[in-house]
């Protein structure tokens, strides 16, 4: 199970990856096209900015769901990412980043607060089903929002 130190770790990565990322791409690198669905270097950084706002509601829901039950319901995930990027639309990447930064920053605060016995609460949430809560913030934040982060340096990698 992913302890709170683990998903505080990685959550400080997600913050210094976003810095990383938005000083280092051209804006003709961030504006490759770095997914199946076709969003832009940007898109995919803000994706990763409007999640950070999700989160820590996100974790109310999903801790005080029924055993079993998925916390996301009839969320439409696609709707959801699709207004959270949209609502960034035209920010620079260092102005993602920054809200990377104290989106993810608050949420590292909220963590610090819980008692360990949070991290290990068993949690469903579509496809995953009874994980501990340290575990769902390690998959769906941390190694979600590197995978996207990365992904705007794989495309600069790939377009050469």
């Amino acid at each position: 199970m992913a302890t709170r130190t683990e998903v505080i770790d990685g959550l400080e990565s997600l913050i210094r990856e976003s810095h990383r990322i938005a000083g280092a791409l051209t804006p003709g690198q961030w504006s490759l096209t770095v997914d199946q669905d076709g969003w832009k270097g940007t898109e995919m950084l803000a994706h990763v900015a409007g999640v950070g706002t999700l989160i820590i509601p996100f974790l109310q829901a999903l801790t005080s769901a029924p055993a079993g039950a998925d916390a996301m319901g009839n969320t439409d995930i696609n709707a959801m990412n699709a207004g959270l990027v949209s609502a960034r639309a035209g920010k620079s990447p260092a102005d993602l980043a920054a809200e990377i930064d104290t989106a993810y920053s608050a949420v590292i605060e909220h963590l610090r607060g819980q008692p360990d016995e949070f991290f290990e609460q068993a949690v469903t949430m579509r496809g995953h089903k009874d994980i501990g809560a340290g575990d769902m913030l390690m998959r769906m934040t941390i190694l979600h929002g590197l995978a996207h982060v990365y992904s705007a340096y794989s495309a600069v990698f790939f377009a050469a």
